[in-house]
């Protein structure tokens, strides 16, 4: 009951924040107004004009890599924000344990935020839904849910990095800044090792590149590195929520 609790607050909090509400608003206008650009290369040189809608999703959630930087830095500001106004002490005094007030906040954040990235293509889809129409609904359905399934699986993986570093640092300005360099820094490795064949098959952002770049719809090689991401975050983030000094 406690954890129910927790998560209906969580969610109206966040339903509530103009910071969360200017991120969701950007997301769609950056997506909107950057759709055409997918049309003649929907996934880079090697991917092609796009054909379909489905072409142009995948592709946003190929090139969305960029994107993981705005949304993890909004995510370091929110959550930070939650130390800095003391809104996790009152949930302590209100009787709730450090794992519930723990996962209240990594569920909550992680569904928030994945349904910001995820805005993206969305709104790519409704831009170029004039120009490709709704064909080959069965094809459509497909492409969109494999990846939608591994955007929330991978993704997860970035945030959680951010979640981490706030409950580590517990100061927005200081969390927003690491949270941003550090993001910036894996894209950076990302787009160079690919450049240069350099190992990238361990970042959860490759395997989001790879899942939607593949027909395949099961692949185990980009499941087990989001796992492994997701299980080693959470607890890191545990250990560092754990010694928060929290009244």
């Amino acid at each position: 009951m406690g954890l129910n609790n927790l998560l209906k607050m969580e969610k109206y909090q966040l339903s509530h924040n103009i910071f969360y509400w200017c991120g969701l608003i950007g997301i769609f206008l950056i997506g909107f107004f950057t759709a055409d650009t997918y049309v003649p290369e929907a996934m880079g040189p090697m991917g092609g004009a796009a054909t379909s809608l489905a072409d142009i999703f995948n592709g946003m959630v190929y090139d969305s890599t960029f994107l993981l930087i705005i949304i993890s830095s909004i995510l370091a500001l929110i959550l930070g924000q939650e130390f800095s106004s003391r809104t996790i002490d009152l949930e302590v005094n209100a009787g709730h344990s450090r794992k519930t007030i723990f996962f209240a906040k990594v569920i909550s954040y992680l569904i928030a935020f994945n349904i910001m990235a995820l805005v993206y293509p969305v709104a790519g889809c409704i831009r170029e839904s004039v120009r490709f129409g709704i064909t080959e609904a069965g094809n459509l359905c497909y492409q969109v849910s494999k990846a939608i399934l591994y955007s929330l699986l991978l993704n997860s993986a970035t945030f959680l990095i951010a979640i981490w570093i706030v409950f580590w640092l517990r100061s927005s300005a200081r969390a927003i800044a690491v949270t941003a360099l550090v993001t910036f820094v894996l894209s950076l490795y990302l787009g160079y090792g690919m450049m240069f064949d350099l190992p990238v098959a361990f970042l959860a952002t490759y395997q989001i590149r790879e899942a939607v770049f593949s027909v395949t719809y099961f692949l185990p090689w980009a499941i087990l590195v989001g796992v492994v991401w997701i299980v080693a975050l959470i607890t890191f983030s545990w250990i560092s929520f754990r010694k928060c000094e929290l009244k």
